[in-house]
C-alpha cells in the first residue's frame, strides 16, 4: 500500500515537534535524509524541504561535510535575538526584569541540591576571575543556571533569545572589583534560592536587576542590555 501524501507543513512540523521533545539535544547531529525520511514519514524531497526550512529559522545548522547539527530546540530564541537587537535598552532590560523575577520566584520552590551547586560554583568562579571576559562568561553561566532551575522548557527559551540579544558590555569597565561587578548581590541571590523563600528570591533578584539597569543605562549601552 503506498504512502498518503504529506502536505508541504506536515514533515516540518513533525521535525519541530521531535526537536523541541529533544529527540536530538541542541549539538546533537540529526540523521541523513534518507533516515530522517522513515522517522517522519515522508518522502525525501519533503525531508530536505523541511530541513531547510529549520536552517534557515536558525534551529539546524548544515556544516558542508559534516551534517545537520542542532542549534536549537525551536525558532523562539533565535526570533527574539533578532526582535531584541532593534529594540530600546530601556525595553529590553524590563522584560527582561519581568522574566527573571519571576523566574527566581519559581526557581525558589523548585531548584535541587544539583542546581545550587551549580550556582555556587558559577558565582564563585565569577568572584575569583581576574579579567573581563572570565567575569562576563561565568556571570551569563549564572543566570542561566536560574532561570533553567524553574524546570520551565518556555521560559528558559525565552530567556535565552533575550540574554543572546542584551548581553550587558563588561568592557565599560576599567577594572574588575566586587563592587563593580555586583558580586555580592549575586551572592545574595543564591542564598536567597538556598532558602526556598520566594520572596526573599524576588528582593535580592530586584537589588540585583535594579543595580543591572542602572550600570546599562549610565554607561548609555545601545547595543547591549542585560548583566
Amino acid at each position: 500500500m503506498s504512502r498518503p501524501a504529506s502536505t508541504p507543513d506536515e514533515p516540518v512540523d513533525r521535525l519541530r515537534r521531535l526537536l523541541r521533545a529533544g529527540e536530538w539535544p541542541v549539538g546533537a547531529k540529526i540523521p541523513n535524509d534518507a533516515a530522517l525520511a522513515e522517522v517522519l514519514a515522508a518522502p525525501h524531497s519533503a525531508v530536505r524541504e523541511a530541513v531547510r526550512c529549520l536552517v534557515h529559522a536558525g534551529v539546524l545548522e548544515s556544516l558542508p561535510g559534516k551534517g545537520t547539527f542542532v542549534r536549537a530546540s525551536s525558532e523562539l530564541p533565535g526570533a527574539l535575538v533578532e526582535r531584541v537587537k532593534d529594540e530600546l535598552t530601556l525595553h529590553a532590560m524590563e522584560a527582561r526584569e519581568a522574566l527573571e523575577s519571576y523566574a527566581v520566584r519559581l526557581a525558589a520552590g523548585r531548584i535541587t541540591e544539583a542546581q545550587l551547586a551549580g550556582l555556587r560554583e558559577a558565582v564563585a568562579a565569577r568572584g575569583s576571575a581576574d579579567d573581563l571576559e572570565s567575569v562576563a562568561r561565568e556571570d551569563i553561566r549564572f543566570h542561566r543556571l536560574v532561570v533553567a532551575a524553574t524546570g520551565n522548557s518556555l521560559m528558559i527559551e525565552m530567556y535565552e533569545g533575550l540574554d543572546q540579544g542584551r548581553v550587558f558590555d563588561f568592557s565599560s569597565m576599567r577594572e574588575v572589583s566586587r563592587e563593580e561587578s555586583l558580586q555580592a548581590e549575586h551572592e545574595d541571590v543564591v542564598e536567597a534560592l538556598a532558602s526556598h523563600d520566594a520572596q526573599a528570591c524576588a528582593r535580592a533578584a530586584e537589588r540585583l536587576l535594579a543595580h543591572v539597569r542602572s550600570k546599562v543605562l549610565t554607561h548609555g549601552d545601545t547595543d547591549g542590555g542585560a548583566d
